[in-house]
């Protein structure tokens, strides 16, 4: 589906660009690298629980896998070409204009959120992908 790319961070530090490593410390996510970011957000999906059912007509989202496992559902609006993807920890996921997305939690589940565009609650419709 051309509406969304879905990347597994390296799990490096060794390399410019966006990664994660874990050290003693604890782990370190460089989610973003040289990308502009108007907004940003991060989320919570529990077990058993869904966010999302939307698409935007202008926004591209960005999402982040920090913790847990989604089952991710996506619908192309223009073509209404349907794509499923289970998407754990150190997934990134690129989400475009008019596609529709739906995240259920197969685990307890952090996201963390960006866009290059600021959020506009007008820009956001209501789809079924369950």
């Amino acid at each position: 589906m051309n509406k969304v790319i879905i990347e597994e961070l390296p799990d490096t530090k060794e390399i410019p660009g966006a990664k994660r490593w874990k050290e003693e410390r604890g782990e370190f996510v460089q989610v973003a690298f040289r990308e502009e970011i108007q907004h940003l957000a991060a989320f919570e999906i529990r077990k058993g629980y869904t966010r999302g059912n939307h698409y935007h007509e202008k926004k591209e989202e960005i999402f982040y896998v920090f913790r847990g496992k989604i089952k991710a559902s996506f619908m192309d609006m223009d073509t209404g070409q349907k794509e499923e993807r289970i998407l754990k920890k150190g997934d990134k996921i690129r989400v475009k204009p008019r596609c529709g997305h739906l995240f259920y939690g197969i685990e307890d589940t952090v996201i963390v959120e960006y866009s290059p565009q600021v959020y506009d609650k007008e820009d956001s419709h209501q789809v079924k992908l369950s």
